[in-house]
């Protein structure tokens, strides 16, 4: 007989339940699903569990990990870095690019190259960015 699967209670089995019914991520719901099933059902054994979701020992011993630390927000998948300059996929906000049109409409004869606009946004917001995505946040706004 194997011991006891340790959760900490964060949500009740029924908090629990709408929460899963909003999830989108199919990754997200898995996790929740197995916090579930042990919730439900606080004798299941571990190889129930695994045998059930086909996951590794080691993956549920994360996600119960996770979700013991941080509930529900300790299950969320986690920002991976992206392609790119090797700086990482950095989230930068529209206010940035809109400061940059406007500083950019200031003067409509001067044309701005693509050095010029990462050295402004390097000054006055302490940011890197690639000419490339400067380019594409412009055309979007």
């Amino acid at each position: 007989m194997s011991r006891p699967i340790k959760l900490i209670p964060h949500d009740t089995l029924e908090e629990w339940h709408k929460k899963i019914e909003l999830i989108r991520d199919n990754g997200h719901k898995l996790k929740m699903l197995v916090i579930e099933k042990i919730l439900s059902n606080p004798n299941v054994s571990r190889d129930e569990v695994l045998k059930t979701f086909f996951i590794s020992k080691e993956t549920m011993g994360r996600w119960i990990k996770e979700y013991n630390s941080n509930g529900l927000e300790g299950l969320k998948a986690k920002p991976t870095k992206g392609r790119g300059s090797g700086k990482g996929n950095l989230k930068v906000a529209d206010e940035v690019y809109i400061a940059l049109k406007e500083e950019m409409a200031k003067d409509p004869t001067r044309k701005w190259t693509g050095k010029e606009k990462q050295q402004y946004i390097k000054e006055k917001f302490n940011i890197e960015v690639t000419q490339a995505g400067i380019a594409y946040r412009l055309k979007r706004l």
